[in-house]
């Protein structure tokens, strides 16, 4: 069983880039995500995607909450195919350390162009476009020691995000796993589990938490031995692939009642955009596991490869958008017209984020994934010298299995 699925691998690298996108538009062209919220560029033609299925271009939280998904199905699924406790034991001890070495090379990052004043770039560029939502970033004055804590402590347990707006989503992410991690370990071989996962479903319903609880109950449909849930009807997964699609497509502006979402806008949801997204992702993710066209498209050699730079290029994007991309923009506006300057700004800031992703992901992003093995296999059996690979599972796993068996069996 390989560690790996690829299509999966292909729809994370597709969400990752639609993410950028969206903050792209954000910085530039922000009427195309907040609709008549901000000014228009271009005449109003923003509202083409600000209000039809367009949207799922630069589409982010619909992003996010695929990769809420994905996170809720990739951490649980090789539990649910052996039923090896010992997997979400694993998980759940590295995730900290997998997440944070990524956050720490990052928000050191931020840091330091902030120290170097880099970012009034933004600032600039932000007064041209009249992003008011987005104005206020870039304005503290940066602090080694607030940078460091927020690295260690409040990305991920206070939900700050001073030194990289995209860290908002840390501490959803990190309490999010170890939910799923709870579920698959305590209810996961149970004849009720169906029972929980519903409960759960209803207690985080309006949260982002719901994602995670979705991915893991695919995970478990998907990785038993029988499964009713599956289907290869073409026409259910056509039909369930559109709804999912204008599902993420419905907007983070203002929806009207006469819009193409009007009959959406019906005051069943606390929050529409996110249960909609939530909604939407789930599907996507169903159509996606059942279908074998989809899953050949989406495991192609360049998607892949997006997925596996993905979590690097949603750490370091924004920082380069807010330096780089911006500067350029500012140059260029000088020079040639609006829609002009924005296209070669986002064209050849696209040509330097992939590369740095990449080097990103080879240098700090594996590293933390071979730092967080490490903690592991130390802290499960310390004598475990640094040149072997096997893993001895005694102390702490014994312990949790005995508790384990002893409360549930």
């Amino acid at each position: 069983m390989t560690d790996k699925i690829n299509y999966l691998d292909g729809l994370r690298g597709i969400a990752a880039i639609n993410v950028m996108i969206m903050h792209f538009f954000i910085l530039l062209v922000p009427a195309i995500i907040y609709s008549d919220r901000m000014p228009s560029h271009f005449g109003g033609l923003e509202q083409l995607f600000s209000s039809t299925p367009l949207g799922l271009i630069g589409a982010g939280n619909f992003s996010v909450c695929i990769f809420f998904v994905l996170s809720g199905y990739v951490l649980t699924y090789k539990y649910f195919r052996t039923k090896d406790k010992k997997i979400i034991i694993s998980g759940a001890v590295r995730r900290y350390i997998r997440l944070f070495v990524p956050v720490f090379a990052a928000i050191i990052l931020a840091f330091l162009l902030a120290s170097t004043g880099v970012f009034h770039y933004y600032i600039e560029t932000v007064m041209i476009s009249g992003n008011n939502n987005y104005a206020n970033y870039w304005t503290f004055t940066p602090d080694i020691v607030d940078a460091v804590k927020q690295a260690v402590w409040g990305s991920f347990f206070a939900g700050e995000d001073t030194y990289n707006p995209v860290l908002w989503t840390m501490t959803i992410e990190f309490y999010g796993s170890m939910l799923v991690f709870a579920m698959a370990l305590l209810f996961g071989v149970q004849r009720t589990r169906w029972t929980f996962y519903l409960a759960a479903a209803v207690l985080f319903f309006n949260s982002y938490y719901f994602a995670f609880v979705i991915g893991m109950v695919l995970a478990d449909t998907f990785n038993s031995k029988t499964s009713m849930f599956k289907t290869d009807n073409k026409i259910i997964l056509s039909i369930l692939l559109i709804s999912g699609l204008f599902l993420g497509s419905y907007p983070v502006g203002t929806v009207t009642n006469d819009s193409l979402y009007g009959f959406l806008n019906n005051g069943l949801f606390q929050t529409p955009k996110l249960t909609y997204h939530i909604l939407g992702a789930g599907m996507i993710m169903y159509v996606l596991l059942n279908s074998r066209w989809l899953q050949n498209i989406f495991s192609s050699s360049v998607l892949v490869f997006l997925g596996k730079i993905s979590y690097s290029l949603y750490l370091i994007h924004f920082l380069v958008i807010s330096s780089f991309t911006c500067a350029l923009f500012l140059f260029l506006h000088s020079v040639f017209s609006y829609g002009t300057a924005v296209f070669i700004s986002c064209f050849l800031s696209l040509l330097l984020i992939i590369p740095l992703s990449y080097l990103f992901y080879k240098y700090v992003d594996m590293a933390g994934v071979r730092i967080s093995k490490i903690f592991y296999n130390r802290m499960v059996d310390p004598s475990i010298s640094s040149g072997t690979r096997y893993i001895k599972q005694k102390t702490i796993s014994s312990a949790i299995f005995t508790i384990y068996d002893k409360l549930l069996k």
